[in-house]
């Protein structure tokens, strides 16, 4: 009965220290914002909230993507989780792979396949557990770049998620500075 007693007072300091130890983890970090040149972004859903001030979002459709200009509007696009469906359709596919900015689809679960493979639609991609908020793609040629961007500590919060896009328009900078 003493080694039963012992036993479960063991299990409950165990859970007692796990949920200290959980609790102590950091929500967020403070992190540095963009502070590089202004950009132009458009937006196929809702445009986020962010802490940058020389950032502009401009609301665009589907039908939008079809006009070859968005390429010269625009330094980059950003597309919801919303939209994500259809922008999985395949006509998008040879969109993105011809258009010489990036494209960013904001809370994917699915990483970035769906949406370079005509015959694969978002809702039957599978699942991915890589723990990314945000992927981004962009082609040079019949090469693709891709990027992923994960919250701090995979906490989705707000600084978490401002950290996110700071860090997509830092990458956005460098990818206009190396064309």
């Amino acid at each position: 009965m003493k080694k039963i007693r012992c036993y479960f007072l063991l299990i409950a300091m165990l859970s007692v220290l796990s949920i200290f130890t959980a609790c102590s983890k950091p929500q967020s970090v403070k992190t540095n914002q963009y502070d590089n040149k202004a950009l132009s972004i458009g937006v196929i859903g809702e445009s986020p909230i962010v802490r940058e001030k020389q950032v502009t979002f401009v609301k665009i459709q589907f039908s939008d993507l079809e006009n070859k200009l968005f390429d010269s509007q625009y330094d980059a696009i950003f597309i919801t989780k919303n939209n994500l469906s259809e922008a999985s359709q395949g006509k998008y596919a040879s969109i993105y792979k011809k258009s010489k900015i990036p494209f960013f689809f904001i809370q994917t679960e699915k990483s970035y396949v769906p949406f370079i493979k005509e015959d694969l639609s978002y809702d039957k991609a599978p699942k991915l557990l890589d723990q990314t908020y945000a992927t981004g793609i962009m082609y040079n040629g019949n090469k693709l770049s891709f990027w992923g961007y994960g919250l701090y500590n995979d906490i989705e919060n707000q600084a978490n998620i401002k950290d996110v896009y700071s860090r997509i328009f830092e990458t956005i900078s460098q990818k206009q500075t190396s064309k």
